[in-house]
């Protein structure tokens, strides 16, 4: 008779190790609480679940919080971790006495039973208390609240990443107005070169003029000499023939400059259309970033809502005695969790101290 209920028992316990990590630590919370338990040990508990989560995520299946157990050599690094101070030699015997399946793995109900010396009989047989239904439904409304705040941070990355791309688009604006700026200096400056150099030619062309003007005459001047006639028509042809030095270098001046300006002009309108583009590509990111902003405060009063109807089904589990402390403990603590990834600006509890709440 005894082995049958032994063997009952250990039936359940193995089935109760098979619920996901945070469910068995609250399964051993509501049972325990009061009897060894309060938020001390509650605390050191959740620690005990972050742990088996993180290693589990190291493992081979990383299930995460879906997971249940801890395969030998994980089993050994968590308390190795978790209870440093104990011999590595007693470490390996307690890992054979955790181990109440013999499957070579351990649950976190077999860490907790080992850890706080508690049986195999009491921990199945451990009350729940007859608010379950209340704690579920608490339970769902906090879960929205999760997967709810899940949707804000992704909404948060995605203001971060508006914001980035605004601010981008912003110091590439200005970059462009800077190189239009620049452009349409140095445009100026070609246009005064070149308007120098064409007054230049101009009078390179009219001192030249004139001396043609002048030998022309003096050429067909009968009343001068023979032989200054002469010279005169001789240095006629010679300036026909070709234009002097300071007229040619006048040409070649203002040929060049008027390329320059052409040259200038263009890439000054490119300078412009450059400019144009990364204006409407900043109006289009701030449409983005307004958007973003939007979507993120919607969602902010989404979660808002969600918190305050969880907060709700807690408050009426605590008006309602009926066991289940240390579910109700858990979900406090979780809801405390939330809060603290919300902007300072929007959180609710003081996260300057610790977790503190008594069921």
């Amino acid at each position: 008779r005894e082995m049958a209920t032994q063997t009952a028992a250990q039936k359940k316990f193995t089935q109760l190790s098979t619920l996901k990590y945070k469910d068995q630590a609250i399964w051993f919370l509501n049972g325990f609480w009061g009897d060894g338990v309060d938020p001390a040990v509650a605390t050191r508990v959740w620690d005990v679940v972050r742990k088996f989560i993180e290693l589990d995520l190291l493992g081979g299946q990383r299930k995460g919080e879906e997971g249940n157990e801890l395969d030998q050599f994980w089993s050994a690094k968590f308390l190795e971790d978790m209870d440093s101070a104990m011999p590595a030699i007693q470490r390996k015997e307690a890992l054979r006495t955790i181990d109440h399946d013999n499957n070579g793995k351990m649950s976190t109900l077999e860490y907790l039973v080992w850890k706080y010396k508690k049986t195999i009989e009491e921990t199945v047989d451990a009350p729940q208390g007859d608010n379950t239904e209340a704690i579920k439904k608490a339970q769902a409304a906090l879960d929205a609240v999760i997967s709810q705040m899940s949707q804000c941070e992704q909404k948060l990355e995605q203001q971060k990443g508006a914001k980035a791309a605004n601010e981008q688009a912003i110091s590439e604006l200005r970059t462009a107005e800077a190189a239009l700026h620049s452009a349409e200096q140095e445009l100026a400056r070609a246009e005064s070169e070149l308007a120098a150099a064409v007054q230049d030619l101009e009078d390179q062309q009219s001192a030249y003029n004139n001396k043609i003007a002048s030998l022309d005459k003096t050429s067909k001047d009968t009343s001068l000499s023979q032989v200054q006639r002469s010279k005169a028509a001789n240095e006629l042809a010679q300036l026909k023939g070709e234009d002097p030095l300071p007229l040619r270098k006048s040409k070649i001046t203002q040929e060049a400059a008027l390329r320059k300006v052409q040259k200038q002009k263009k890439a000054t309108e490119e300078a412009k259309l450059q400019t144009q583009a990364k204006a409407r590509d900043l109006e289009a990111k701030g449409r983005e970033l307004q958007r973003a902003i939007q979507e993120l405060e919607d969602a902010y009063s989404q979660l808002e809502a969600k918190m305050v109807d969880a907060e709700k089904q807690l408050e009426a589990i605590k008006n309602k005695p009926g066991g289940g402390k240390g579910a109700l403990w858990w979900l406090q603590r979780e809801l405390f969790e939330v809060d603290k990834r919300l902007p300072t600006s929007k959180q609710k509890f003081n996260h300057n101290q610790p977790f503190n709440y008594t069921p």
